[in-house]
């Protein structure tokens, strides 16, 4: 067959025009070849005009045919798929990390460390005039309301356990979320001895919320009534969270004293409206209903590093161990026995005789035709830190939590260790307040509820009407202050704040340490008074007499005492 030596293949009128004449057939041949060539130069320069021209993520980061992208798979999936039903695994790997140390661990009790401390406390704060009530009344009953409070938060009754108050309640919760993902907290009235409150709260792990009959595995399954069953939570056609499902003990246990079986408690009352069941979670995508542990976009990295610092560890300390190996030519038939007396008998970790242990200053005599060639590991540590800086710095970005905080180092400038504690603390601000309007707040408004109906709190039309039961339930929860980096030149920072008018002494004392304002110039008139009466004429503790007016008449304007 006559073919080019390189191009495609003559057709049947090309080769028939050859046998007859050859340099006509050839004529033919690259008449065609030459238009074929023109046509595809013409449509790759076509296709490149196109794409010079393009817009638009098809030609960008949805492309599927830039070297770069090609080899890029993945598949796309609902909130269900690529979350609710992966809690599970998740769950149990964030566990692993938090309780093996190290950056697992440390970011959730930085998160929980500024984001409730020592508890976010309650400040009752009332619409006085939505109620037609005047400051100082309103004022009383903010005060009494918060004794009352105290009474019930302080004490482990308020626990339905009884193990935990209020405030560790608080961190309990929030931990248990950024660790597991999610946890639950359900409401209930038990009585007690010693206060007269009988509203308990019952945290709930994460795990007990589950599809029934599963294993601790994240399942999903459709309800006769046209709505899904996701990993415990049953949703109606239209989406709406209907009802929890929670097991009698936790799915993974090792011993359960009677059979597990699950509950359904439905989400709201059908009575009076208010939640069940509290659900503490970070949301990341609509229609997602379960939550996904703090940790969970860097787990592999994490879990690399922890590797990394341990491979680190081991090979430190290898390499600081001295131990001595002897060579043995035959002589001597005691090389086991010399072996196994080079470690104490109390320090020894293997009875197996030929396994031998490094130590300090170990000296070894080796089995006959044994030798070591190398018993030392020659490390560079220098780019060390540098590296796990670099590694540190991207997971703490990937947990809005900056390198200085993460790592408890403010070894930089003043403006750098300034400027990553106001950022980090914008994040903090952001998860107390989303904690406070899923646990506090709720659980503020059911107590106050029961406060009322019991009489120990006046509250008139708070079960009549919903605007008036929201101007009572109105409260500010304070949580533990950004701390400071300097705190002569933020305090001065503050006085000029509040000379211009910028700032009240009210926003800089709660943004200082959470602490009252008013309060505070109460306790100082009190503290003033009492140095006055236990020491009358020191400086400073006489009263100062009023100034004279200026004298309009020409006077020098100085004022005078009396």
């Amino acid at each position: 067959m006559a073919e080019t030596k390189r191009g495609s293949p003559m057709k049947l009128r090309e080769r028939m025009a050859m046998m007859v004449n050859p340099e006509r057939g050839m004529r033919m041949y690259r008449e065609r070849t030459d238009a074929e060539r023109r046509e595809r130069v013409r449509e790759t320069v076509e296709e490149l005009r196109k794409s010079a021209s393009a817009s638009g993520y098809k030609y960008h980061g949805a492309s599927q045919t830039k070297n770069s992208l090609i080899g890029w798979i993945t598949g796309g999936g609902s909130a269900e798929d690529d979350i609710d039903l992966q809690g599970s695994l998740l769950r149990i790997r964030s566990r692993d990390l938090y309780t093996g140390g190290g950056l697992g661990r440390g970011a959730p009790a930085t998160m929980v460390t500024n984001v409730v401390g020592w508890g976010i406390r309650p400040k009752p704060k009332i619409d006085a005039e939505t109620l037609g009530m005047s400051e100082e009344a309103a004022e009383a009953w903010q005060a009494g309301t918060l004794r009352e409070f105290s009474l019930w938060a302080k004490s482990a009754m308020c626990d339905a356990t009884r193990q935990n108050t209020f405030w560790e309640m608080q961190e309990l919760a929030f931990r248990s979320m950024l660790v597991s993902g999610d946890v639950f907290a359900i409401f209930g009235m038990k009585p007690n001895a010693r206060n007269p409150y009988q509203t308990v709260i019952r945290l709930i792990e994460a795990d007990r919320v589950s599809t029934p009959e599963s294993t601790g595995t994240s399942e999903a399954q459709n309800t006769d009534s046209g709505g899904r069953l996701v990993d415990g939570i049953e949703i109606n056609r239209e989406g709406e969270v209907i009802k929890y499902h929670i097991a009698t003990y936790h799915p993974l246990a090792d011993e359960t004293p009677e059979e597990i079986t699950w509950n359904a408690i439905d989400a709201y009352s059908k009575d009076t409206g208010l939640p069940n069941v509290l659900h503490i979670m970070t949301v990341e995508r609509p229609e997602q209903h379960r939550g996904i542990p703090f940790v969970s976009g860097m787990i592999e990295q994490v879990k690399q590093l922890d590797r990394y610092m341990d491979g680190e560890l081991a090979a430190s300390l290898v390499a600081a161990m001295l131990t001595v190996f002897i060579t043995n030519d035959g002589t001597n038939d005691d090389s086991y026995d010399s072996i196994n007396d080079s470690i104490a008998e109390e320090e020894k970790v293997t009875d197996d005789s030929m396994k031998i242990e490094l130590g300090n200053g170990n000296v070894y005599e080796l089995p006959p035709g044994k030798k070591v060639d190398s018993v030392g590991i020659n490390r560079a540590p220098s780019a060390f830190d540098a590296f796990v800086s670099q590694v540190v710095t991207m997971i703490g970005s990937s947990m809005e939590i900056p390198y200085e905080v993460l790592m408890h180092r403010y070894d930089h400038n003043y403006t750098a260790s300034r400027s990553a504690m106001l950022d980090f603390w914008k994040v903090v601000q952001r998860y107390r307040q989303h904690f406070v309007e899923r646990f506090n707040q709720p659980i503020y408004e059911q107590w106050l509820a029961e406060a009322v109906a019991l009489g120990r709190i006046e509250a008139p039309g708070f079960f009549d009407d919903p605007t008036i039961r929201e101007a009572w339930c109105g409260c500010q929860w304070i949580g533990t202050s950004r701390g400071h980096v300097q705190p002569v030149q933020e305090a001065n920072a503050a006085k000029i704040r509040m000379e211009l008018g910028i700032s009240t002494g009210e926003q800089e004392t709660m943004e200082y340490d959470g602490g009252d304002w008013k309060e505070n110039m109460k306790q100082l008139g009190r503290e003033a008074q009492i140095r006055r009466d236990a020491l009358p004429g020191m400086a400073g503790t006489e009263s100062q007499p009023a100034p004279k007016p200026e004298n309009s008449e020409g006077g020098n304007g100085k004022a005078e005492g009396k």
